[in-house]
């Protein structure tokens, strides 16, 4: 299968027809042990197919869309534009995103709309609210793969799981440079899947909870296409699994776990996502069935950059659940 080694080459897109793209590579696996494909980077390639078909000095603003079902890691993906608006100030593009079935079939798996807005000469007002923490710096913070062995070497987790960790979240790894808090849950408990590890913020209600990290793209992002996929790439991260993780659960204690719809707002007009940014990542409802969470970044500078809320299906166990999807 054609996977892609890098983040440039993972969010690559390449015109087939008028307002027609195809993912360079196939959407790779994460998070689930089934064929299934993480979900940003469906969302990256409609992000970045967007991008080819709005003119120089547009920006995008928000990224707004439903998935409408899996992607699966066989066969590229299919975008397909609907330019809806096209005015001096904005330009509103309706993404389709498809894939290939194996019985030849096409498959539409998400519906997005892309916002973008010409340069605007000044801002009449800038401020940006800071993060909830003071986190510590990225040079402050080891590794994913430093924490998890120090963990290991503490006997407070089996190298076993550490190794399945690694293979089930390893394509974040593989395309990002990143650096785990150490008073961040996701950190204390390996993305939930030590979810019998105390953390420092058991005492908290869960809504009160918090979870940050440091990333930054390894591979050199050259377009502002690239780097906006990019950041949607990153930004779908984790959100639907948060109350799991933040709960002392994971995905075998859920019947079905993934995310629904999305809204992704960029704050700023030259993002450099080759930079480090930190995440936060809070929960905020539950109910029906389902869970409302959101991801904020900043950059060093402590200016935020972007948001991303989602909505998820979050299933009650069933006497064959085990392997929920992310």
């Amino acid at each position: 299968m054609a996977f892609a080694q890098n983040l440039k080459e993972q969010v690559g897109v390449e015109q087939v027809s008028e307002d027609c793209f195809v993912s360079l590579k196939n959407p790779d696996k994460m998070g689930n042990t089934a064929d299934i494909a993480y979900g940003g980077c469906t969302l990256a390639s409609a992000v970045n197919a967007a991008y080819q078909t709005v003119p120089p000095g547009f920006h995008c603003f928000s990224v707004m869309g439903n998935y409408l079902g899996p992607a699966f890691s066989h066969s590229k993906l299919f975008c397909k534009i609907r330019r809806i608006r096209d005015t001096r100030s904005f330009q509103s593009r309706q993404v389709e995103v498809s894939q290939k079935q194996k019985d030849g079939t096409q498959r539409l798996c998400m519906i997005m709309f892309a916002e973008f807005q010409n340069q605007e000469p000044a801002s009449l007002m800038r401020y940006s609210v800071p993060p909830s923490q003071e986190w510590p710096t990225w040079q402050d913070c080891p590794t994913r793969s430093e924490y998890a062995a120090q963990l290991v070497k503490d006997g407070k987790v089996p190298q076993k799981m550490v190794d399945i960790n690694g293979k089930v979240f390893g394509l974040m790894s593989r395309l990002w440079d990143g650096r785990v808090c150490p008073n961040s849950i996701m950190t204390q408990n390996l993305y939930g899947m030590a979810k019998d590890l105390p953390t420092t913020q058991d005492h908290l209600p869960l809504t009160s909870k918090i979870s940050g990290e440091w990333a930054k793209a390894k591979a050199q992002l050259t377009t502002e296409g690239e780097q906006i996929a990019s950041l949607a790439f990153y930004m779908d991260g984790a959100i639907s699994f948060m109350p799991l993780s933040f709960s002392h659960k994971f995905l075998q204690d859920a019947g079905a776990c993934s995310s629904l719809d999305f809204a992704l707002r960029i704050f700023t007009n030259k993002l450099d996502i080759n930079q480090w940014h930190i995440k936060e990542m809070k929960t905020i409802v539950g109910a029906e069935g389902r869970t409302y969470g959101e991801a904020r970044l900043w950059d060093e500078k402590g200016s935020m950059v972007a948001s991303m809320t989602q909505q998820c299906i979050l299933r009650t166990p069933t006497a064959k659940a085990g392997k929920a999807a992310l």
